[in-house]
């Protein structure tokens, strides 16, 4: 059956390859500069290869939107590939991303409809809620029904993470509200949230593991009981902290969906190595 609209969105929503292909989304990879190089995030460089070569980097990357001519050729190949007359595109927060003006200008360049969403959140709070939208649009799901419910299901989702330092945040001015973090960062381990598409401080607590456990805590203090929750955790090269924590996620909260997958490159860049996240949809 030739669906209502092709779906797309970007690399920041940290989705994993297999399940990219199996709901056949079509994804705009962010740029990561690095020196001279620019890389598009999932195609020149993997997660695993940006954190490895950023524990030795003497020049730090930084990113840039994805290029308009290239989300405008994304569009066209998923029209023509899906035989669809339209494009949903489900992206990451304006205020962490250029995504959202490169979709916006893309839109002018082509002569299909294309529906945006900015959804005010990343990662895999992001990737949970297009999946939810690809089930919908396999279901018979209009173009509108499907932004009806991206938009439902991102502005009731949760990203909380702690990160293994701030300096990557501060670098990147992506600090937000937790700002008055800086100055005692070394004596603290701060949980983080993404509020309304900017990083805000949520608490501190004093040891790695302390922030671990109180991620796991403050997941099932957001999940609306009665309610089927899906879950992801994410994670900056420590596979094994993710794997822990997810176990526990399961064994507690018996969600519907759970997902592990690395933070990717473009977040990589302002989180920086040692990030730990978990993203709530329902």
């Amino acid at each position: 059956m030739t669906p209502r609209f092709a779906l797309v969105t970007d690399t920041t929503a940290d989705l994993p390859n297999e399940l990219v292909r199996q709901h056949n989304i079509y994804m705009i990879p962010q740029i990561i500069v690095w020196g001279r190089e620019s890389l598009r995030e999932g195609i020149d460089i993997t997660s695993a290869e940006f954190f490895k070569r950023l524990a030795t980097a003497t020049v730090m990357p930084t990113t840039s939107r994805p290029v308009p001519s290239d989300t405008v050729d994304l569009f066209k190949r998923a029209i023509k590939e899906t035989g669809a007359e339209s494009v949903v595109a489900v992206v990451v927060s304006k205020d962490v991303s250029g995504t959202v003006s490169s979709v916006e200008q893309a839109m002018k360049e082509v002569d299909f409809p294309v529906h945006l969403v900015d959804t005010r959140t990343i990662s895999l709070a992001l990737g949970l809620t297009v999946l939810k939208v690809a089930e919908a649009r396999d279901a018979g799901a209009s173009a509108e029904e499907a932004v009806a419910l991206a938009k439902a299901t991102a502005a009731n989702s949760h990203a909380i993470f702690t990160p293994g330092t701030l300096e990557f945040l501060r670098r990147g001015g992506r600090i937000g509200g937790a700002k008055h973090l800086l100055g005692t960062a070394l004596n603290i381990k701060p949980i983080l949230t993404l509020q309304d598409g900017h990083v805000e401080p949520l608490e501190n607590v004093r040891t790695r593991k302390r922030a671990l456990q109180r991620l796991i805590e403050l997941t099932g203090e957001r999940i609306v009981p009665g309610k089927p929750v899906q879950l992801g955790v994410v994670h900056g090269a420590v596979p094994e902290e993710a794997a822990e924590v997810a176990s526990a996620l399961e064994q507690l909260y018996k969600p519907e969906r759970l997902l592990q997958s690395w933070i990717g490159a473009s977040i990589g860049v302002h989180a920086g190595p040692g990030v730990l996240g978990i993203m709530i949809v329902q």
